[in-house]
């Protein structure tokens, strides 16, 4: 694109060239018209004379605003080095203050402890008055006490005095910057009344030249009739000029056209083709130099080559429209830019998100199917430990049973305890013996019955306490489940509990509960050696009451456990009675 652009500039330059080939044509045909009127060539020539003159008066004053404004300029900076000055002056100065004044403080505590030191020691001369070596001592120390005072009120003195100098030197210095600040203010401002009044001769001397060149119309209107026909040859070389013209510009548009679809593809490399732009500007500059330059020369035939200058005032408002476009189409294309970047960070922005997004429901589908699958085991988990209470619950009710049938028994070892306390007169067969052995079968069978009412007590109360933590560990199991499984489960519950009432039986086997309680703990034991280490934590309770665990060894559990879940730590070590081997078997049931 930039040797597009750059054979473009080339087309321009010798477009450039024909109409200064073109120029000179006309300046030749200008040569023809001037020997044909020499008579207003002297008064021409008179006032070309005047407008150099002026021109170069001009000139002279415009040097001299250049000047004033580079004295302006250096008086600036001047005033810019004189304040840096002045306020580095001005911290130096409030540092060193700061400085004095610590130093001062510093001082003031010296003499302060001093004070404190002589009055101390002025309170043991009181004192001590009967040791003569001891008061010479003290006095000798006072006298050196007085003497560092004296020296430090000195050293404060000399210190104050050069805070002193160095304030007052502070304040001159501060003083002579204020007057070399005022100074260079009224340089500033004069050297600005200085180029006002070179503007206002500047605008008078231009309204000089206008009015002049106005009465050099005047003057060559007179002589326009006589050059009419020249001026239509003239006219119809320029209208040849304007149709080789137009055709240019039409050229030249539609370039412009094409180079304003490749500016909206050129965001690369705008910066380059803003130099190119530029160096067609010096260009375009130059070559309006050289036409003012012209036109000066040129001013004794303005009349005769109006149309041209019209011409001229076309293209030169074509170029500076073409250039306001460019500065437009520049500025549409920075916009254009920034939009686009804009549009790029939204785009980066939106493709982190979707990613996130996507990485988001990754996770929610794992986790979906992983809630899914422990939601599968925590109910076959569940239905089986359903299935272990209506166990639990038989059990139950063949152990209030039991309980009817102890209190039974209890009803009537208490009658007959009642027999046994009668009179022993009164404890006589029909043939009229008493039977001591009788009575001691009975008091075996009261002592066998209370072992056995114990034992089922017993029994009872570890059931109880297993249906309590088998209650336990389903309400924390059904807290974990979702809640839309929880009320099925427990309409499964409720309505099968009254089932398992019903189907109670009046076997009283302790056999058969014996069976049921090792297969339930078979398969919570199978449990939890397969389940999950979070899962096999809510079991810890169930398993240590079915083996009959102590408090250490349930800890010991629970510790692996949360051993084995944490990533760090450090595995647990037996305590107490936990020892590799098992040193002494429990009895699962009493």
């Amino acid at each position: 694109m930039l040797q597009e652009a750059s054979a473009e500039s080339a087309g321009l330059q010798k477009d450039l060239q024909e109409l200064r080939e073109q120029c000179l044509e006309l300046e030749a045909q200008r040569d023809e018209l001037m020997t044909a009127g020499r008579n207003a060539e002297n008064k021409i020539t008179a006032l070309e004379l005047r407008e150099q003159e002026l021109q170069t008066v001009i000139q002279h004053l415009s040097v001299d605003l250049q000047n004033a404004r580079v004295a302006g300029s250096g008086c600036e900076k001047r005033l810019e080095t004189l304040r840096v000055e002045h306020e580095s002056l001005k911290v130096e100065y409030e540092q060193h203050k700061l400085k004095m004044t610590f130093e001062f403080a510093e001082r003031n505590k010296l003499i302060e402890q001093l004070q404190e030191k002589v009055s101390a020691l002025e309170k043991k001369l009181e004192r001590n008055l009967s040791g003569d070596e001891h008061v010479q001592e003290l006095l000798k120390e006072k006298a050196s006490l007085e003497q560092k005072l004296d020296e430090t009120s000195q050293q404060i003195l000399t210190d104050r005095m050069h805070r002193a100098n160095a304030v007052s030197q502070l304040e001159t210095q501060n003083r002579e910057l204020e007057q070399k600040l005022q100074i260079a203010t009224e340089a500033l401002k004069t050297s600005k009344e200085a180029a006002c009044e070179q503007d206002l001769k500047i605008q008078k001397l231009q309204m000089d030249l206008e009015n002049e060149r106005s009465k050099l119309q005047q003057q060559v209107l007179s002589e326009k009739h006589r050059y009419e026909q020249k001026v239509s040859e003239l006219e119809s070389q320029i209208a040849a000029l304007q149709t080789a013209w137009e055709f240019d510009k039409t050229a030249a548009q539609h370039k412009i056209s094409q180079l304003e679809k490749e500016n909206e593809n050129l965001n690369g490399s705008r910066e380059e083709y803003e130099s190119s732009l530029e160096k067609q500007e010096s260009v375009l500059n130059k070559l309006k130099k050289e036409l003012s330059s012209k036109e000066t020369a040129n001013t004794e035939i303005a009349n005769t080559l109006e149309e041209t200058e019209k011409q001229k005032d076309k293209l030169q408002q074509q170029v500076s429209h073409l250039a306001s476009l460019i500065k437009e189409k520049d500025r549409l294309i920075e916009e254009k830019s920034g939009l686009l970047l804009k549009r790029k960070e939204e785009l980066n922005q939106l493709s982190q998100d979707h990613e996130t997004a996507l990485l988001q429901m990754h996770q929610l589908r794992s986790d979906i199917e992983a809630s899914n699958s422990r939601a599968v085991e925590k109910e076959e988990t569940a239905r089986k430990e359903i299935e272990e209470l209506k166990l639990q619950i038989q059990e139950f009710l063949l152990a209030r049973e039991h309980e009817k049938n102890v209190s039974e028994l209890e009803e009537s070892a208490a009658a007959l305890n009642e027999h046994l306390h009668l009179p022993e007169n009164g404890v006589t067969e029909q043939n009229g013996e008493v039977t001591a052995t009788d009575v001691i079968q009975l008091q075996k069978d009261n002592r066998e019955l209370e072992q056995q009412i114990v034992e089922k007590n017993k029994m009872i109360k570890q059931l109880q306490q297993r249906m309590a933590e088998l209650k336990k560990t389903l309400q924390k199991e059904l807290k974990i489940r979702p809640d839309s499984e929880v009320p099925e489960v427990r309409e499964k519950t409720n309505s099968e509990v009254p089932n398992a009432s019903v189907t109670v039986t009046n076997n009283s086997d302790l056999n058969d509960s014996r069976e049921i309680n090792f297969e339930y703990l078979k398969h919570v034991v199978l449990k939890f050696m397969s389940c999950r280490e979070s899962e096999a934590f809510h079991l810890i309770k169930a398993v240590s009451v079915l083996l009959n665990f102590s408090q250490e060894e349930e800890n010991m559990l629970k510790e692996t456990l949360e051993y084995k879940m944490s990533w760090f730590g450090s595995k647990p070590s037996p305590k107490g009675s936990i020892r590799p081997s098992i040193s002494s078997p429990r009895t699962l049931w009493s």
